[in-house]
């Protein structure tokens, strides 16, 4: 009985620090650790990058960190924060743009309007599955307006949009 209670205990400090969100620029290692698919040897990476490089602006900056991958960004993306704004890119002033759109296109940026399935699987959460119903829906319904269109396809939602980044383009 006392081991369970501790594991609900155990749980709930965690949803709790996850619904507080970790800010990436004040996190010691430890509290960096609590984020999933983050352990030591990142966090490390994580809180050196930082130091060397000042501050991060939003989670596409984290890409930069030794490490730290597209998968690794995805899980992360909701959890985190950046001097008191969440992980994901904000949207634009004029609100015309989806928050994926407004975040600056990485090297690696993928056209979702013109990528076949094997250029698509190279964005953060997306895999052959979800590519192939992207070109699916795609030939079926036509251009996607915004990287948040992606909602559209079955089998990706909010948490595969959020964790975009500047990883997906339209135009």
């Amino acid at each position: 009985m006392f081991r369970f209670f501790i594991a609900i205990l155990t749980s709930l400090f965690f949803t709790v620090t996850a619904w507080a969100g970790v800010n990436v620029n004040q996190a010691s290692e430890t509290d960096l650790v609590s984020l999933p698919g983050i352990g030591p040897v990142k966090a490390s990476a994580i809180v050196q990058y930082r130091t060397e490089h000042g501050p991060f602006k939003s989670v596409t900056d984290l890409d930069a960190v030794p490490g730290i991958g597209p998968a690794t960004l995805q899980n992360i993306t909701p959890l985190v924060v950046f001097d008191g704004k969440s992980g994901a890119p904000a949207k634009p002033d004029d609100g015309t743009a989806s928050p994926q759109q407004a975040a600056t296109p990485t090297p690696n940026a993928v056209n979702i309007n013109k990528a076949d399935a094997a250029s698509l699987q190279v964005i953060p959460g997306i895999g052959p599955s979800k590519a192939k119903a992207i070109v699916d829906d795609r030939t079926a319904n036509g251009p996607f307006n915004d990287c948040a269109d992606l909602q559209r396809v079955r089998g990706i939602g909010a948490a595969t949009v959020n964790g975009l980044g500047g990883y997906c383009i339209t135009k």
